[in-house]
């Protein structure tokens, strides 16, 4: 174990697991030898002054430094330079939101330390995107058991979209399904309606259950639920987001559609699972390629509009969900 060591990325769960982890090995609770700063009182004289001083009555010191900043900034060549001497009895772990692989201190740390970097779900792409939702479902559903209860694989799927593949958030959830499902017994099945009843919904969910009145042509309930996202205090620009991802989806399956590429290479060119596959077909029943496209570009004149500052962003959605 080395004794510079830094936890990084927006996966917080996981990070949250690390330094728990590494402080438990390191007998930092209720230890003479263990401190930690946070943010604007990470004092870089004061813990310069520590990792130098010897520990008392045990082998080493262990130093938490929280949210400093330092790895994206000019603070970094300061802080390298304080690194470089560090005695061996010292440890010092740094937990951060975010590392600039190019800074000097991120790139120091990589060569004398140890660095391990939590990407988020939601920040993946293509593949790796679908590997990662697979493997947060799979530590779902071991979390589950381990607690005594099990879930069929299509009410976790629709479990995990409901609430995101946020770790820390899915594991909140699942601790309500838990208590929830209590007088059960071991073994108890987890279902569609525990999972409905008591389960919070993501933006992003309800945009897509927002969408899904859209494209099937009920506008007057995609209208009303637009307004209890507005009234919950959501972001209307992330609202347009998800409602341009949702075309964008809707007209990538028409156009593969057209070429004539089956369910199975659909899934794979999209990157999507059976499931939703089959919801994007119900929604885009009574939808043309050209329909949808013509949808694209006007979010897209509508996003200009706001942006230029012609169109309140609230309005500009209504707009769009109006039409």
């Amino acid at each position: 174990m080395k004794n510079l060591i830094l936890i990084c990325g927006d996966e917080e769960y996981l990070k949250e697991q690390k330094k728990n982890e590494l402080l438990n090995t390191l007998g930092a609770s209720g230890s003479f030898n263990f401190n930690a700063f946070s943010g604007e009182n990470a004092d870089l004289d004061e813990i310069g002054r520590l990792t130098g001083t010897m520990p008392l009555f045990e082998d080493h010191r262990t130093i938490l430094l929280s949210d400093t900043g330092w790895f994206h900034g000019a603070a970094d060549e300061a802080v390298t330079d304080m690194l470089a001497g560090i005695p061996d009895s010292t440890f010092l772990i740094f937990y951060e939101k975010e590392a600039d692989a190019g800074s000097r201190l991120t790139r120091f740390l990589k060569e004398k330390g140890e660095i391990f970097r939590y990407t988020s779900t939601d920040s993946k792409k293509g593949r790796d995107a679908s590997a990662a939702k697979q493997d947060v479902r799979s530590w779902a559903r071991d979390y589950l058991r381990e607690n005594g209860r099990k879930i069929d694989g299509r009410v976790l799927n629709d479990l995990a979209e409901m609430t995101g593949y946020d770790m820390q958030n899915l594991q909140t959830e699942l601790e309500k399904l838990i208590s929830y499902t209590a007088g059960r017994g071991p073994g108890a099945l987890v279902t569609q309606e525990d999972v409905d009843s008591i389960c919070s919904r993501t933006l992003n969910d309800r945009v897509f259950e927002m969408m899904n009145y859209k494209l099937t042509g009920r506008n007057q309930k995609a209208v009303e639920l637009l307004e209890e996202l507005f009234a919950l205090r959501n972001p209307p620009l992330r609202i347009l987001y998800i409602i341009v991802r949702q075309y964008t989806q809707a007209y990538t399956l028409k156009e593969l559609q057209r070429e004539g590429l089956t369910d199975a290479q659909i899934m794979d060119r999209m990157q999507i699972r059976d499931w939703l596959l089959r919801k994007l077909k119900e929604q885009t029943r009574n939808w043309s390629a050209e329909e949808l496209h013509m949808r694209l570009e006007q979010c897209a004149v509508m996003e200009t509009k706001v942006k230029n500052g012609d169109m309140p962003d609230r309005l500009a959605i209504e707009i769009l969900m109006a039409q």
